[in-house]
């Protein structure tokens, strides 16, 4: 029973992470633009999902908490990458303008 707790714990984690970046990544398509994140910010996601990934690897090996987190690190990574690629875009654009 705590077992199957615990996975549907696991699987409300997994979705609503997915639900949180998604719309994200979503706007930042859509517009083209992604001025107003902070990418600093967005590396700190990375260095703590990747910590919290060796973490998991190294203490509980539960193939639902490795591919959660997983998926969780392509989410950011994806929207880190958007926001490198349209900042610098946009400012490039920017430049070319005046």
């Amino acid at each position: 029973m705590k077992y199957a707790i615990a996975l549907t714990l696991l699987g409300i984690y997994t979705i609503s992470q997915s639900i949180a970046y998604i719309p994200q990544i979503y706007k930042i398509i859509k517009t083209k633009k992604a001025d107003d994140l902070s990418l600093p910010s967005w590396l700190i996601w990375i260095v703590s999902d990747f910590s919290y990934l060796g973490y998991v690897l190294l203490e509980t090996p539960e193939i639902g908490l490795i591919c959660a987190t997983l998926w969780d690190i392509v989410l950011i990574l994806t929207t880190f990458v958007l926001t490198l690629h349209y900042q610098k875009t946009n400012k490039t654009y920017q430049v070319g303008q005046k």
